[in-house]
């Protein structure tokens, strides 16, 4: 049986404006669908649909997660290093755990519930070189029914000895996972996943390009994230006119490319980045949990780059979005022309899902879509209940700076409530 919901609707149109609708009205086909999204009361037409009234609730569209680890997410919120320091006392150690399935079952299975609680309905995760963890976390992810765009780490040179692989056995690993996982029932996909270009060969990144070439699937690395790693790439790359120009020249630049960090980057590399299609993943938490810079949000967009956020546990402390666009909107502050709520909301819904060439599919309240979205209890991060702020704007910057996971309600994929 289809629905019918009644609430405060916010839902992005482009990057600068927001949708409001109050009282508004989401109609949801029973296959998921969005059938309808307005002010206009649609009840006469859907006689046979289940109401609910959420009059005194909000509903926007679920959040999109471009970039997060999934096995760094037991030691989020400690973070005493910068980057290279912080990946050898924590994060290596923690994934070299996941060669064991009774380590990777249960921090995936807790992974894409705790994402689900924070109202991330898409992710695009990371997991660790190990095939079985990998695939463990698939299974895990579709059990949660979440939207969830997974790799396993790619690294053959200069990484720890448990976790270092052979050049060929990465990518056939990377291949049968592919094959296994890549369009599952139209919700799980797969994204070949290169560390960073300090953990991976020539030969590596070359073949990663033509096999995401032939299979059609996305590529996620870092890029440009810490000045020390920039030196680095540079002596490991000395042929190349910069660190964006180690994955330009292997041909790892798509409309399917997701980069995660970016914060260092001239304009010549944004040009780059730009002309191959492929976007940026601005990571605002991790980037000051780990000292390792504020990204010039502003300076890119204006230079047209596709920008989506992610949380980038355990860079990043929170798997919160609504954390990640508050970070967003305060560290813009400190350049000429900040951020608005509206870009930001943008960033963690309708541009993920423009990032992740899934527009068509999610990211905004719009008929045809799949109806992936959040009820929201404003009382919850409201401050005086008896004095209402309801300029959609106010709204929504109070959403964003006070919002959390106790704030919402419920979360539904596909029309289907999953909490």
């Amino acid at each position: 049986m289809g629905q019918i919901f009644k609430a405060q609707i916010l839902t992005p149109k482009n990057q600068k404006t927001v949708l409001f609708y109050d009282p508004g009205y989401l109609v949801v086909s029973d296959e998921g669908k969005i059938e309808f999204v307005g002010t206009k009361n649609p009840r006469q037409k859907y006689k046979n649909y289940r109401f609910h009234d959420h009059s005194d609730l909000i509903i926007c569209p679920g959040f999109i997660d471009t970039h997060n680890h999934l096995p760094q997410y037991a030691f989020a919120g400690i973070g005493d290093f910068s980057l290279l320091p912080w990946l050898k006392k924590y994060t290596f150690p923690r994934e070299t755990q996941f060669k064991s399935e009774k380590t990777a079952r249960p921090a995936a299975n807790n992974f894409f519930t705790s994402l689900l609680k924070n109202g991330t309905t898409t992710t695009l995760t990371y997991v660790t070189t190990h095939f079985s963890a990998t695939n463990i976390a698939f299974e895990e992810a579709k059990k949660a029914k979440i939207r969830a765009i997974i790799g396993k780490v790619m690294m053959d040179s200069f990484s720890p000895s448990a976790l270092q692989e052979k050049t060929e056995k990465s990518l056939q690993d990377s291949l049968e996972l592919i094959e296994k996982w890549h369009g599952h029932d139209r919700r799980l996909f797969y994204a070949l996943t290169p560390r960073f270009a300090l953990t991976c060969s020539s030969k590596l990144l070359e073949k990663i390009a033509t096999l995401a070439k032939e299979k059609d699937v996305y590529i996620q690395t870092h890029l440009s994230e810490n000045l020390e790693e920039l030196k680095l790439v540079k002596k490991r790359f000395p042929k190349a006119k910069s660190y964006t120009d180690v994955y330009y020249r292997a041909g790892l630049l798509t409309p399917k490319t997701i980069l995660a960090h970016c914060i260092h980057l001239s304009n010549p590399e944004l040009t780059l980045i730009k002309k191959a299609g492929a976007s940026i993943s601005h990571c605002p938490s991790s980037n000051r949990f780990l000292m390792s810079g504020q990204m010039p949000a502003r300076k890119y967009l204006t230079a047209s780059t596709q920008l989506s956020l992610g949380t980038d546990v355990a860079g990043g402390y929170s798997l919160s979005m609504f954390n990640e666009m508050r970070e967003a909107l305060e560290t813009s502050k400190s350049y000429i022309n900040p951020l608005k709520p509206e870009e930001v909301f943008y960033m963690a819904t309708l541009g993920g899902a423009k990032a992740l060439s899934m527009h068509k599919i999610t990211g905004s309240l719009e008929p045809g879509k799949e109806a992936d979205f959040l009820i929201i209890d404003p009382l919850k991060f409201t401050p005086d209940p008896n004095t209402k702020y309801q300029n959609p704007t106010q709204i929504l910057s109070q959403m964003i700076y006070r919002g959390s996971e106790f704030a919402i309600k419920n979360v539904f994929i596909a029309g289907k409530k999953l909490n």
